[in-house]
């Protein structure tokens, strides 16, 4: 898995929900679940990554959420990156996602 996001600039808590996952073709057995981790952008040095959290309900018509309150204090560049996909059957192809959203505030 080489997928990553966009970056964006966060402190403290960062929070992402994803709706309506699949896999990419009709197979007999349904992924399982997604793994996905966040990482600190850091320029000219290897990133820093956090908390590698594991997304299940998405499909199954659920959402999932994943909340990361470990990041330093201070604006700094994040992304995610699609660590893994679990299958009941031999490796996954693709991963698709109807939406995700990012959420950088704790208030809600």
């Amino acid at each position: 898995m080489n997928y990553e996001s966009a970056r964006w600039q966060d402190e403290n808590y960062s929070q992402i929900t994803w709706y309506g996952c699949s896999d990419d073709v009709d197979l007999s057995g349904n992924p399982d679940a997604f793994s996905a981790q966040i990482w600190e952008d850091i320029s000219l040095e290897p990133d820093e990554s956090y908390d590698n959290k594991t997304f299940t309900a998405c499909f199954h018509g659920e959402r999932s959420n994943g909340e990361w309150t470990d990041l330093p204090s201070g604006k700094k560049s994040y992304y995610f990156q699609i660590m893994d996909i679990h299958y009941s059957h031999d490796s996954a192809h693709w991963l698709n996602v109807t939406k995700y959203i990012q959420d950088t505030t704790k208030a809600d």
